[in-house]
């Protein structure tokens, strides 16, 4: 099965969109079929674990550590503690938690202080093995640092559109250098703008049964390295996830449950801001800044499928109710810095009708459809920047002063070019967007990973002044 999926990845075209029909997407049909758990991602190491923890919904009080057992049920705690020089505070540690074999269970940690560092450690035992938590081995350790809530600097990190599947090795590769980097630069935290997996149908078609979910987002965890087990990690949902509104309703419960279980993002009740229960958006405060994620695919009912749906560059929507949510919490806001997060706008205005059906085109889609409403709310209530993916590339556009910034790709291997995105300045190569913030300034830098090297290449970098 693994030498399929080696073969795969060496014959995969390596640029390109998608042809409507070639050898590639043949021979994934007929091995889609084959994909069981034997498909899943081996181990690392020798460990009860599948691979690194990860860090997910980092409050003033409280932070979650998602854990994945390997190929035997486990037995699970995390102990914690300030990370202060000569700290004499002993270890507290959470109750035991099982975790069925490659399944992932998320332990919460409360009481925490706002804005301070934690280190903690991963203990696991063999499910059955001895009674007691003098059983535990460490498995893994790690740090963290709780909600920032003060008005200092910090930095967070973005990158978008891995496409990651078991059939394409190249971009895991791609996503481990960029993870690697990020890493390094010890953002606060770091937020993925979808595309994050890729389903086993073209153009982003539904799931086909309820193991491949896990299995998707088992192979993003791996490829993802130690990053998410230092620095906490947020996403948003792209086309490609299955959880498209035009999918059915089976189909995308199958995505949603899978990703909501690997990679767990804040729901209704997570942050004072609020969002949706099915943690596909939602906002949160970081020091003197909003954020807010939204999710323009699980809400827009009509086919947006590129080549065939029928869906039109204005029918993209974020639903009812996530408009109301985001005017409100737009309105409401006192943040010295508003920003926004999506796949892509709520709309599209690309290098040709084709592409902008499929929402192509950032700040160029600024007054089509429900792109212009949430434009002129942006406007409104000074939001400063929206921050998307889809587009495979970086890019930089101000309208009315608001910045629509394309974060990049970190695993496709397509690159669109003016004639499919419409832009006419922009910068191809592989990597991701880190953002640093003061009360003056938000400085916004595209920087690649060196492929055979540890050292990164900065290819652009700007500065967007705050409103007040």
């Amino acid at each position: 099965m693994h030498m399929a999926f080696d073969c795969l990845a060496r014959c995969r075209p390596k640029a390109g969109p998608w042809p409507r029909k070639s050898v590639w997407l043949v021979l994934i049909v007929a091995l889609v079929s084959l994909v069981s758990s034997s498909a899943l991602p081996a181990p690392d190491g020798a460990g009860l674990l599948s691979f690194s923890p990860l860090l997910a919904k980092p409050t003033a009080s409280s932070i979650v550590v998602n854990i994945v057992a390997a190929d035997a049920a486990i037995v699970c705690s995390v102990r914690y503690r300030p990370d202060t020089a000569g700290s004499k505070d002993s270890w507290k540690e959470t109750a035991p938690t099982v975790v069925n074999p490659f399944s992932a269970a998320s332990v919460r940690i409360d009481a925490l202080h706002p804005d301070t560092g934690y280190e903690y450690q991963v203990l696991a035992r063999p499910m059955g093995q001895g009674m007691g938590r003098d059983q535990m081995g460490k498995q893994t350790e790690g740090r963290f640092r709780t909600q920032k809530t003060g008005n200092g600097a910090f930095s967070f990190a973005l990158f978008s559109d891995m496409h990651i599947t078991p059939f394409d090795l190249d971009r895991q590769n791609v996503l481990r250098r960029t993870s690697a980097s990020v890493e390094r630069r010890k953002p606060d935290f770091t937020l993925m703008l979808g595309d994050n997996i890729q389903t086993y149908v073209s153009h982003g078609g539904p799931l086909g049964d309820p193991s491949q979910g896990p299995q998707l987002y088992m192979h993003l965890r791996r490829a993802l390295g130690s990053l998410p087990s230092q620095v906490p990690l947020f996403s948003a949902i792209g086309n490609w996830e299955g959880e498209n509104g035009w999918h059915g309703a089976r189909q995308r419960e199958w995505a949603r449950d899978a990703r909501t279980a690997f990679l767990p993002n804040p729901d209704s009740t997570t942050f004072p801001e609020g969002g949706s229960p099915y943690q596909d958006y939602y906002g949160f405060t970081w020091g003197d800044a909003l954020f807010v994620v939204l999710n323009p695919l699980s809400y827009t009912t009509t086919d947006h499928t590129h080549q065939k749906g029928p869906g039109r560059a204005d029918e993209w929507t974020l639903g009812e109710a996530q408009k109301k949510w985001v005017y409100e919490l737009l309105s409401k806001s006192k943040a010295r810095w508003k920003l926004l997060f999506m796949h892509h706008p709520v709309g599209g205005n690309a290098g040709n009708e084709l592409n902008s059906r499929y929402g192509r085109g950032g700040g160029r889609a600024a007054r089509i459809g429900e792109q212009a409403l949430l434009h002129s709310w942006m406007k409104q209530f000074g939001v400063q920047a929206l921050f998307y993916g889809h587009d495979h590339v970086f890019t930089d556009m101000a309208v009315d002063g608001i910045h629509y910034v394309c974060v990049g790709s970190a695993g496709a291997p397509w690159k669109f070019e003016t004639a499919e995105t419409g832009y006419e300045k922009y910068w191809a190569p592989s990597g991701y967007t880190l953002v640093d913030v003061t009360t003056r300034e938000l400085k916004v830098s595209f920087i690649s990973p060196d492929e055979k090297t540890s050292q990164d290449v900065l290819l652009h970098s700007f500065v967007i002044p705050a409103n007040r």
